[in-house]
């Protein structure tokens, strides 16, 4: 029988929740929206499966039952699930070695990282269809690059990092990661680099939408606890990137903005650039600001959340500041502030 795990509210549910995962070798995920398990007739957990958003997570079947059914009972489930809350597309990250599992479940590979992870949808329009959307896009222009940004606000820096590349580029694509983790909506946070790089005439704004990675859906809870999370996203995303989209695009270049203060960052940029060798360049460009100011979403974000506007102007686009002052933008500054 299959149950609602409520991990968060029952200690003593999510203890056996925990012990299966671990027994398998998985690692607890904390970005879950529902976890499901399925349970045999001695009332034992013997499979589980959860779900952030349409992204599949933290899947575990008792070794003692693997072979059998339970994993298509488990899998199929939290895709309903998925479906019902208005998901018709289906992602995972696996083991290689779940591979064929969710292939039987109609699951298709996008890209996978040596002998690490596969990055796996199903969808009736998916990953091809936005591949061949980008082509319709292509401009067929000499040095062409690329941008990929959160853009949770839209800064000066990132408009610097924009106006460097369309000064070097004879086209540039800005990538506006899709995710929904943050008080700033995708649809604003796109709408907020479209506004701030309007001048830029060889400049166009696109949606990632979930084909380039964020922390917020990177499942690490599969992975070693020697291996580094942030090396093993950053290589599927350049693969992905690398051998998908800038091909589709004719992309030759892309841009990146240093972090002085983030080792993850370092780590990020330098795992692009390993896998970018032979494909394509990367240029890493130094923040604007000095350690005093320097210039970021996050204190951008910290700055919203005292209400300290006058500060804030400093660090954004007049475009992004309208947006602050806006009915729309104090909405997000209330959530700011509530975090």
């Amino acid at each position: 029988m299959i149950k609602k795990l409520y991990i968060k509210s029952n200690p003593s549910v999510k203890e056996k929740w925990l012990n299966l995962l671990m027994q398998e070798g998985i690692r607890e995920e904390s970005t879950l929206d529902e976890t499901y398990g399925y349970y045999n007739d001695e009332d034992e957990l013997i499979a589980t499966a959860s779900r952030y958003q349409n992204v599949i997570k933290c899947v575990a079947v008792d070794s003692t039952y693997q072979g059998g059914s339970l994993f298509n009972e488990i899998i199929s489930h939290v895709m309903n699930q998925n479906v019902q809350e208005g998901f018709f597309k289906h992602y995972v990250y696996t083991k290689p070695g779940c591979k064929k599992g969710f292939e039987y479940l109609g699951f298709h590979e996008i890209e996978s990282v040596d002998h690490t992870l596969v990055f796996m949808e199903k969808a009736i329009t998916g990953f091809d269809v936005f591949i061949k959307n980008l082509e319709s896009l292509n401009q067929n222009a000499p040095n062409t690059a690329a941008i990929v940004m959160n853009a949770n606000p839209f800064t000066l820096g990132h408009q610097f990092l924009v106006e460097k590349a369309a000064s070097e580029s004879k086209y540039v694509y800005v990538f506006v990661l899709s995710e929904e983790m943050s008080a700033f909506k995708a649809a604003q946070r796109i709408e907020l680099v479209r506004q701030g790089t309007a001048h830029l005439k060889n400049v166009k704004v696109l949606p990632t939408e979930n084909y380039m990675v964020s922390s917020a859906t990177f499942p690490s809870y599969f992975l070693k606890e020697d291996d580094d999370v942030t090396f093993v996203q950053a290589r599927l995303d350049a693969r992905v990137f690398a051998h998908h989209i800038a091909p589709a695009l004719n992309i030759t270049k892309r841009y990146v903005g240093s972090e002085p203060f983030s080792n993850a960052t370092n780590i990020y940029n330098e795992a692009l650039q390993e896998e970018f060798k032979g494909k394509l360049d990367l240029e890493i460009v130094n923040r604007i600001g000095n350690e005093e100011s320097i210039i970021s979403a996050t204190k951008v974000r910290s700055l919203l959340a005292e209400e300290n506007l006058d500060a804030v102007r400093h660090f954004v686009p007049e475009t992004t500041f309208a947006f602050f002052i806006s009915e729309e933008g104090r909405q997000v500054i209330a959530a700011l502030k509530g975090a």
